[in-house]
């Protein structure tokens, strides 16, 4: 199941990378997938060969009573983004392409680093 052709826009796919991990993305109209991704520094569209590196795409399908065409220009909307590890990661972009709100860990991590950066000594250019 790995043919473009198997997937419909909305759907959220995944590859496993660094053993047990998986990233994330979703796919948009014209055979393309959007993630957040760490190595482009952002979200960007890729192929599904780019996207899965000779790895097996994994198809989770769309969100329960989603509009595929919603989820995909959520989606859309975010090209560009900047990527952050523990903001704005491939999990956020895709609960945010599904209309989903971030999990209790991703809020609480982000008010973690948001008391850390006001800790921080200042710092006079």
């Amino acid at each position: 199941m790995n043919s473009k052709f198997d997937y419909r826009p909305g759907d959220v796919v995944s590859v496993r990378f660094g053993g047990v991990l998986r990233h994330y993305g979703v796919v948009t109209h014209g055979g393309r997938i959007l993630s957040s991704n760490g190595r482009y520094g952002g979200v960007v569209s890729q192929s599904f060969e780019a996207f899965a590196r000779g790895r097996d795409i994994q198809n989770h399908g769309p969100g329960e009573g989603e509009s595929d065409h919603l989820a995909s220009a959520r989606a859309n909307r975010r090209l560009g983004h900047d990527y952050h590890l523990t903001g704005s990661n491939c999990v956020h972009f895709v609960r945010h392409a599904r209309g989903r709100g971030p999990t209790a860990t991703q809020v609480a991590r982000g008010v973690f680093e948001a008391v850390r950066d006001m800790l921080k000594p200042y710092r006079r250019s």
